[in-house]
């Protein structure tokens, strides 16, 4: 009986070590995947990526120079306001570390478009090098002014976040001067409510003592030995 009773923790002991230990090869294995996830998506973006946004871009313009420009100023400026705009809101200390990601996540989905034009550019591969002259035939103006739009995103994102700070400043500044004044105000009403109830101590005190005070003794002018 009393082997029997030993045999139950020692197997349940067991157990728990067995949970407790690190499974090597399902985290093994969770690696490799990721690493063949990120490399099947870096061969889409370095060749498959650059020539369908070239090719985009050239059905939209149809080989126009002015809606080349048009068409770079506004890309160039709405995918980059926008995704500071929703970067900016990860600043709240109210929003926790998993939601700061997310909208970081988010600000670099948005900026998907200019990310490409940038991959574009900034790429060596030959279908880099397609892409571009597909650009630089149907959409000669359209990558200078898609960087003249992303700057001037950035100078107006910088613009409104600097105004921001310096209202918030002059608002906490403000409410500061106000809480001052308003402890300026009480302490100046304690110390006319001290110095009015010390005041009307005294009063008190001076009626008091003439109170208790005994009224003087007339003397009869008829009769000195008499008193009124």
């Amino acid at each position: 009986m009393s082997a029997s009773q030993n045999s139950v923790p020692s197997s349940s002991a067991d157990t728990q070590r067995e949970d407790s230990s690190p499974r090597w090869g399902l985290r093994i294995g969770l690696g490799v995947a990721a690493i063949i996830i990120l490399a099947i998506v870096y061969l889409v973006v370095l060749l498959f990526l650059p020539v369908w946004w070239a090719t985009r871009v050239s059905n939209q313009t149809q080989g126009s120079v002015t809606s080349g420009i048009i068409l770079g100023l506004t890309y160039g400026f709405v995918f980059t306001f926008v995704p500071l705009l929703i970067a900016w809101q990860a600043r709240y200390k109210k929003v926790s570390w998993p939601w700061k990601a997310v909208i970081v996540v988010l600000a670099i989905i948005v900026a998907i478009p200019n990310l490409l034009t940038l991959s574009i550019y900034a790429n060596s591969s030959g279908a880099a090098a397609k892409a571009r002259s597909m650009i630089d035939i149907s959409a000669t103006w359209f990558p200078s002014w898609t960087m003249g739009g992303a700057a001037a995103a950035l100078i107006l994102f910088v613009g409104i976040a600097a105004f921001w700070h310096l209202w918030r400043a002059r608002g906490k500044k403000m409410k500061s001067l106000k809480t001052e004044m308003k402890s300026q105000a009480a302490a100046r009403a304690a110390e006319s409510d001290k110095q009015a109830q010390v005041a009307r101590e005294a009063q008190r005190s001076a009626l008091l003592d003439a109170e208790q005070r005994p009224e003087p003794t007339v003397l009869n002018p008829e009769n000195p030995g008499s008193s009124r």
